[in-house]
């Protein structure tokens, strides 16, 4: 039986907050937050088969060995990235492909400059126990419009009709 996907992303974020990593939850499960909820969409504007969680990581050498170990538990094979002789936290991107859902890992996320400043304005939610932090809507909506795809362009107008000043 498959799962929901709130059981899916709780049960990532819990491996998150089990190896104290700083993260932000972006795209369209932020989205969904805010008040619009849509499909996963691949990069053509198509529905994904499978959801899809984006993730925008703290990429600080201490918080991406952490991520390394949730990566690991989530059943990927991390042993050429723990042996790195020069890593690069700030650009390592992981997309996993898993059996219900992609996760993406993102180092930097376009039109935010840092991600101490986003995490600082972060949004908290509590889903059966569990914290998860969202990115802040404001800096969800300059990191779409830095994308400018279309699925941005349409999660823009959502998000500013559902939270007009």
């Amino acid at each position: 039986m498959d799962h929901p996907f709130h059981e899916r992303l709780l049960f990532v974020c819990k491996l998150l907050e089990k190896h104290e990593v700083r993260y932000l939850i972006i795209g369209g499960a932020a989205v969904a937050l805010y008040g619009y909820f849509r499909l996963s969409m691949t990069s053509a504007g198509k529905p994904a088969e499978k959801p899809d969680i984006d993730l925008w990581y703290d990429p600080t050498y201490d918080n991406y060995f952490k991520l390394l170990k949730v990566v690991a538990e989530l059943g990927q094979d991390v042993a050429r990235f723990r042996d790195e002789k020069t890593p690069d936290p700030r650009r390592s991107f992981f997309k996993l492909d898993l059996d219900n859902m992609t996760i993406d890992l993102l180092p930097e996320v376009p039109g935010l400059a840092r991600f101490k400043d986003a995490y600082e304005r972060r949004a908290v939610v509590q889903v059966a126990g569990q914290n998860i932090t969202f990115i802040d809507l404001d800096d969800l909506i300059t990191s779409k419009q830095a994308l400018q795809r279309d699925k941005d362009v349409a999660d823009i107008e959502e998000l500013k009709k559902r939270h007009k000043e």
